[in-house]
């Protein structure tokens, strides 16, 4: 592959890369989703540049805004506060020609980090090396839903008019105490509020329902933390 430059060899790159999958299952309960996965990404990559002579690094990294945020949930009457840290990184990334390496692309992505813990960090450097991949070769990550067009009303089966309830299961308890973990909530008032002495003993109907709840509670600390990020960035 000596007679190809960079652009000629991530040009043939492009053309070999297949389609990721979205195989990362990301957040819990029912607002959980599917993302497309470091792990698949590279598994895609290595062997194509590998095979084409391209070598994919970051080359250099930036702290561009960085900031601890006190997060307020408050369940029965009860206010709790946990500390979360926010950090977005500048990640230039680097396409080198191992046949010239003075041949080179340099590909500048940003990635965000929000974790209650020491996680940031690597979750921002995780997601601005992913789509720097990504988006330099390319590749497609999953099926568009607009390709495809929604069954009729008619054709959609009415819900029963009765519903049996039955115990939650043990991945519905994982998630209740997953995000109970995340939001601070109250897990003494949570089992007074659903009527329960545990949370194995809930029912599948009030495990979602606390689950539905639990991740509004989320969303609303993410959300906040992202428009006081704004703010600040606006002054």
């Amino acid at each position: 592959m000596t007679e190809l430059n960079i652009y000629q060899k991530m040009l043939k790159a492009t053309e070999k890369i297949n389609k990721v999958a979205k195989n990362l299952k990301v957040g819990v309960g029912q607002s959980q989703y599917k993302a497309v996965g470091e792990a698949d990404v590279l598994e895609a990559v290595k062997p194509v540049e590998i095979e084409l002579g391209i070598y994919s690094f970051p080359v250099s990294r930036k702290v561009i805004d960085t900031n601890v945020f006190t997060v307020k949930s408050e369940y029965q009457g009860k206010v709790t506060e946990r500390n979360n840290i926010f950090l977005r990184l500048e990640t230039v990334y680097r396409f080198v020609n191992v046949d010239n390496p003075t041949d080179f692309i340099d590909i500048t992505t940003y990635g965000d980090g929000f974790d209650a813990q020491d996680k940031a960090t690597g979750k921002a450097m995780t997601y601005s090396d992913k789509y720097a991949l990504l988006k330099a070769y390319k590749i497609e990550t999953g099926e568009d839903t607009d390709q495809h067009i929604s069954e009729p009303i008619s054709k959609v089966k009415p819900a029963p008019k009765e519903v049996k309830e039955v115990p939650a299961t043990d991945e519905q308890v994982a998630d209740i105490k997953e995000l109970i973990d995340l939001t601070g909530a109250d897990t003494e008032a949570l089992l007074k509020h659903y009527e329960v002495s545990s949370l194995s003993m809930m029912t599948d109907i009030k495990a979602n329902d606390c689950i539905k709840k639990l991740n509004q509670k989320l969303n609303i600390a993410l959300e906040e933390a992202k428009g006081e990020v704004a703010n600040e960035n606006n002054e």
